[in-house]
């Protein structure tokens, strides 16, 4: 009897990534939400209603997307390393790629895929099971999870699970599901016929290895409990409590305070951090798999997801002075909105944002001294239906790049943003008139591994110097 299909949740950067990446490979567009005909006169229905009803009508769809808990029993390594290969159908047949790219998704490892014009594998998966759970009830999430994640990690020695309880960036979520991010330990099969049948002789093997870390509960030898994630807050600030946090809190009905710590004396750990960062073992993993295959092997190497970013920033960049071409734009993406292919085809450099929040505005507003003057800039933030207390407003976001050229918002309403449900289908469409209007050269090949090779060994000699000197260039 065949095991039923496990999809990842539709949150997941990390099948977003390979959706992406698989997309700008065949030169077509990545649609984040695609909507039938009953759905999408519901988005156009429920759009013009006010913010609390909708953040209940999307809780009920969230809701019916969960995972049965039963499935649990049936989630294996292969299963999910096969489902991410079988992304590629129909686009690898016959072809020799130069290098793959392996390990921790984001934004920016997806540019670069699609910038070499490579393949992405992720070592990442997330899985979200149907569960009704209190919103500040952080023992009950914590034990709804263990029951989740101990049958897969008993049936799949080599994963590693995070169980991921964020009260506050998805706080009507888990409400309603129960968030299981899984992490390869080692390389599955599925992976390595992939790398073996698509990778060209003598090829090489990229490893994205982000080493971003949080401080967890450590539930059993590769069980994690993370509370909180990527954003305005430290992990102590969601385990202890911050006034910012509890102001919030009353502004949303609850009565909850002091922070979400976990009672029952689980150690707490640095470990890798739920959704951004890669156990050392899957590194490891990697390199001796292409060593023994003699494939070149090839780290690169980051402290958090803003480093993978701001590295395909510069591969951009780094392409458009060797082939004597002006950039065309900026184009500024956030989470699991992100479209390479536009990048491509519009000669954009992408600046991707792991989250719309403070520290992703930080990020943004240091990279700018980085951005050639006087072009236009494409802005696009991510609708979470909900404001957090560290997200903001969209008058910011858009003041941040506002001194670079003519600033085009696509996405969110900035007057309903961030709870503009017509954003998720309409991003697309738009974006796509945008870059018609404006089509680059798209010289081929674009960059190649010996290429981005010399710009990190120039980056770790001489860091933002290099990039002052290819803007002057």
């Amino acid at each position: 009897m065949p095991y039923p299909r496990i999809r990842e949740a539709s949150e997941s950067t990390s099948a977003a990534v390979l959706h992406a990446v698989a997309a700008a490979l065949s030169d077509a567009w990545y649609q984040p939400v695609a909507l039938d005909g009953s759905d999408a006169r519901w988005v156009q229905s429920a759009s013009r209603l006010p913010g609390s009803v909708l953040r209940w009508l999307v809780g009920r769809k969230v809701s019916e997307a969960g995972l049965d808990p039963v499935l649990s029993r049936y989630v294996t390594t292969e299963g999910l390393a096969r489902q991410a290969v079988s992304v590629y159908a129909g686009l690898t047949e016959s072809i020799g790629y130069p290098a793959i790219l392996i390990g921790a998704p984001s934004g920016g490892v997806a540019h670069l895929a699609a910038l070499l014009h490579i393949p992405f594998l992720p070592a990442h998966f997330m899985l979200s099971f149907a569960d009704v759970t209190a919103a500040d009830d952080v023992a009950a999430y914590q034990a709804h999870g263990a029951a989740l994640v101990e049958p897969i990690l008993r049936r799949n020695p080599d994963l590693q699970a995070v169980n991921h309880y964020d009260p506050v960036h998805d706080r009507f979520r888990v409400e309603r599901l129960n968030h299981v991010r899984l992490k390869l330990l080692d390389l599955p099969e599925a992976y390595r016929n992939f790398i073996r049948a698509h990778l060209a002789p003598g090829g090489a093997v990229f490893c994205a290895d982000c080493t971003f870390s949080w401080r967890q509960y450590q539930i059993g030898a590769e069980h994690y409990f993370q509370v909180g994630g990527l954003g305005g807050f430290e992990a102590e600030q969601f385990r202890t409590g911050a006034d910012e946090l509890n102001r919030w809190l009353v502004v949303q009905g609850s009565k909850h305070g002091g922070g979400w710590p976990l009672r029952e004396g689980f150690p707490l750990v640095d470990a890798r951090e739920a959704e951004w960062g890669t156990p050392s073992a899957f590194r490891e993993a990697v390199q001796s798999f292409a060593h023994q295959s003699s494939y070149a092997f090839h780290a690169l190497n980051g402290a958090s997801p803003e480093d993978f970013s701001a590295l395909a920033y510069t591969a951009y960049l780094w392409e458009a002075r060797l082939h004597e071409r002006e950039p065309g734009g900026l184009l500024v993406e956030c989470c699991g909105q992100t479209n390479p292919t536009a990048a491509l085809r519009s000669d954009l450099l992408p600046l991707w944002l792991p989250g719309n929040c403070t520290r992703s505005l930080r990020f943004l507003e240091t990279m700018i001294e980085y951005v050639p003057s006087s072009i236009p800039v494409v802005l696009s933030m991510n609708s979470t239906y909900a404001a957090t207390p560290d997200m903001p407003t969209a008058e910011a976001w858009r003041r941040a790049v506002s001194g670079i050229g003519p600033v085009q918002w696509l996405g969110p309403d900035p007057k309903r943003y961030p709870a503009d449900l017509l954003a998720r289908s309409d991003y697309l469409p738009h974006l796509q008139a945008w870059t018609r209007e404006r089509p680059g050269r798209l010289p081929q090949p674009r960059l190649g591994p010996e290429d981005l090779l010399q710009m990190v060994r120039l980056l770790a000699v001489r860091g933002p110097s290099l990039i002052e000197d290819v803007l002057r260039a």
